[in-house]
């Protein structure tokens, strides 16, 4: 624009000027109160038609303070170039601020007009409101804008050849933000369009965290380079439309027709939402990585203008609401499904020298079906996968991994109630308190001990004394129960997952000779296998009974004991194994019977420190063998069988145990705490049989063979005088293969 543009839209110079000084070249005003068409008139009239300034003036400066206004009938202000600040109000019918040349404003007040800025080149800080009332918000060659206010217009809220925008607040119009070339957008607010959000004939460059709406496009250009966090969407077009579509997404994109258009080419790194009402994306050549969500009628397309060549790597989630997932053309093709791959719908593969590649890893057991397929399968990882025709099954090994280590925690707390103390004797020979009296015939055979301090008040080690409640051969009966958790960590091909067990015994022992308990038990408990990410579960019902005894003896100058045992059960599995078909969500289940046998060993000596306390460490060994019966699944499309097979595990255990004995009146209250180590290797042969999509699939069992951990834990046993006993433990135990396991234990025991 010029001053010969100016005269033909009827501006002349005037002298009139409220704001103080006149309007002039390099002139600084203040404008404090109210100015009303101070400024140039038309030719041949003497009618001011400008607020203040002629629209000839070169830099110009005019500050409106807060509560002034600058009117104008056609400009609330005119120069060349200028530069205003405003925290008041500055309006006109045609312009609120017009430049020839340029303009810098500063606005926190109101600017208004049919548009409401106008210059060749414009720079604009707004926190206040700039409106357009039938054009424009800012009209410019070239615009820089910084926005925290308010632009809104009838037709476009920024219209620049080249538009950068950093928006905090809000923008709108029929095109919140357009450019005839370039657009460079960072937007953290608002930006709205009737038909587009940000609009740009060759190139628009968005960051968004904010929110872009349109009818049509939230984003459109030839070129448009989008990275998302916030939100884009058309409520009746493309969130993104592009010839050439350029996004990368952690926010959500949508459209109701398309998600996601690239005329041409489609370039998408996605890792929110982007949702179509008819294609999540859509374009001839398309090349998607995706761990996010991707929905629409068809969830991707490539077959737009004949179509072009689609490489579409998936390790999240693909829908086809309308029965196809993936489309894609008769071209050369590359799929690649990644651990986390969901895919919901047909696979369309087009035809031609497809390559589908796929890594079968810590994840729910796929089965992918291919249509249209007449390539290459190739696939790799660590999880047991089966490829047969157009076909990709891969299974989940966990449960396989965690039988053993199931198996090991539900006997450990078995283990764990045949003991006395915090998990050393419930099968002591003992007295409840050497302040009970002793019957003569067995308190012979420990005078050796009665010299000892610590003795005094450790039930567990005065071994051949008993309380005068109990006859002469000490017989009783006790109950308890256990119950735990044992939670291992994602590892290798193996999912997180957590196992919940509990269960309980009765029992009955009796003093065979003076040093030697024998007893039995019975009982049954339950666990609970639980896999991340829903991949399934494995319930088990199991009942159990055993014989143990023990032994007491004198072992480096101190009463020492051996404790041995066999127990062994039989139960019921029931599991259940999520698939995630492409066709389909599926969950198989089946069931089979199982059993167990575990003989055990402890030895243990009794260390008197000083009066109430006794130090105690032991030793103990285990083992247990489980026989899984097979079984072959029901309820899937591809059904699991798997052959009967023998789990073989040994357990060592040592530990140091701090016990006190108190006097609580005419009864004895033991508390203890301990610490300890433990290992468990697997023996055998650890392969497992199975057979998926009538191949055979033999693998090894996954996880460590050979596990060490630490532990620590305490507890106390409260004994009367009547012959009736109260327990309670608890113990922690942290695994080298990032295993833990927590329980709890507790009963009682009554002799008579």
């Amino acid at each position: 624009m010029s001053a010969t543009a100016l005269a033909l839209i009827g501006f002349s110079p005037a002298a009139h000027a409220a704001c103080d000084p006149a309007a002039a070249n390099d002139v600084t005003a203040n404008c404090t109160g109210t100015t009303v068409d101070q400024g140039g008139g038309a030719p041949g009239t003497s009618a001011d038609i400008i607020g203040y300034g002629t629209g000839f003036e070169t830099n110009l400066t005019a500050s409106v303070v807060s509560g002034a206004s600058v009117t104008g009938s056609l400009i609330g202000i005119a120069a060349q170039s200028m530069t205003v600040t405003n925290s008041g109000t500055i309006a006109g019918s045609n312009f609120g601020i017009f430049a020839p040349a340029a303009a810098t404003v500063t606005n926190s007040g109101s600017i208004s007009g049919a548009t409401g800025i106008a210059a060749t080149v414009v720079t604009v800080t707004n926190s206040g409101t700039i409106s357009g009332d039938t054009q424009d918000g800012i009209s410019a060659i070239t615009a820089t804008v910084m926005n925290a206010g308010t632009i809104s217009a009838s037709l476009r809220g920024i219209i620049a050849d080249t538009a950068n925008v950093t928006n905090s607040g809000t923008i709108s119009g029929d095109y919140g933000i357009a450019a005839n070339t370039t657009a460079t957008v960072t937007n953290s607010g608002n930006i709205s369009g009737s038909t587009s959000g940000v609009f740009a004939t060759t190139t628009a460059n968005v960051v968004n965290s904010g929110t872009i709406s349109a009818s049509t496009y939230g984003v459109f250009a030839t070129t448009a380079n989008v990275t998302n966090t916030g939100t884009i969407s058309a409520a009746a077009g493309a969130g993104v439309g592009a010839v050439t579509a350029n996004v990368s997404n952690s926010g959500t994109i949508a459209g109701d027709s398309v998600g996601i258009a690239g005329i041409l080419a489609a370039n998408v790194t996605n890792t929110g939402t982007v949702s179509g009402g008819v294609y999540g994306i859509r374009s001839a050549t398309t090349t998607v990585t995706n761990s996010g969500t991707i929905t629409g009628n068809v969830g991707i397309d490539s077959t737009l203008f004949g179509g072009g060549i689609a490489n579409v790597s998936n390790s999240g989630t693909i829908i086809g609401t309308g029965g196809t997932a993936l489309q894609f053309s008769g071209n050369d093709d590359t799929l690649t499904l990644l651990p986390g791959s969901r895919i919901l719908g047909a696979i369309d593969m087009g035809g031609g020298a497809d390559v589908v590649n796929f890594i079968a890893g810590r994840d729910t057991s796929w089965l992918i079906t291919l249509n249209n397929f007449t390539g290459t399968i190739n696939g790799f990882g660590d999880a047991p996968f089966v490829i047969r025709g157009n076909q990709i099954a891969t299974l989940d090994p966990t449960p396989f991994a965690m039988a053993d280590r199931t198996l090991m925690d539900f006997t450990r707390s078995i283990s764990g109630i045949l003991g006395s103390l915090g998990g050393t004797g419930a099968a002591q020979n003992g007295p409840l308190a050497s302040a009970f009296a002793p019957d003569d015939s067995i308190a012979q055979r420990v005078d050796a001990f009665a010299s000892i301090p610590a003795l005094a008040y450790a039930g567990d080690a005065i071994l051949f004394k008993s309380p005068t409640v109990v006859t002469a051969d000490g017989r009783s009966v006790w109950a308890r129960g256990f119950a735990g958790e044992h939670t291992q960590q994602a590892d290798g091909a193996l999912l997180h997952s957590t196992t919940t067990f509990a269960g309980g015994a009765v029992g009955f022992d009796l003093l065979a000779q003076p040093d030697l308990r024998l007893g039995a038990f019975v009982g049954g408990g339950q666990s609970v296998l639980s896999l991340d990410v829903d991949a399934g579960n494995t319930r088990t019902d199991t009942g159990f009974g055993g014989l143990y005894g023990r032994y007491a003896f004198t072992s480096f100058g101190a009463p020492s004991t051996l404790e041995v045992a066999l127990h062994g059960g039989s139960g019921t599995s029931a599991v259940s194994r999520t698939v995630n078909s492409n066709l389909g969500v599926e969950v198989a289940t089946a069931s089979y019977n199982s059993s167990y046998v575990s003989p055990e060993a402890k030895y243990s000596v009794n260390v008197p420190l000083w009066s109430q306390y006794t130090l105690t460490p032991s030793f103990g060994l285990r083992y247990v063998a489980g026989f899984f019966d097979g079984y072959t699944e029901t309820g899937a499309t591809a059904p699991l069988t798997v052959a009967a097979r023998t789990i073989q595990n040994i357990e060592q255990r040592g530990e140091v145990k701090l016990t006190r004995a108190t006097p609580v009146g005419p009864d004895l209250l033991l508390t203890n705490v301990y610490v300890g180590a433990l290992g468990i290797e697997r023996l055998g042969d650890t392969t497992v049989n199975t057979v998926l999509l009538g191949a055979n699939l033999p693998f090894v069992t996954p996880g460590k063979n050979n596990v060490a951990g630490v532990l620590g834990g305490g507890g106390f046993e409260w004994r009367t005088r009547k012959g009736v006993s109260f327990f309670g433990a608890g113990e922690a135990i942290g695994m080298s293969d990032s295993g833990t396991v927590v329980s709890a234990r507790g009963g009682l025991r009554v002799a008579f």
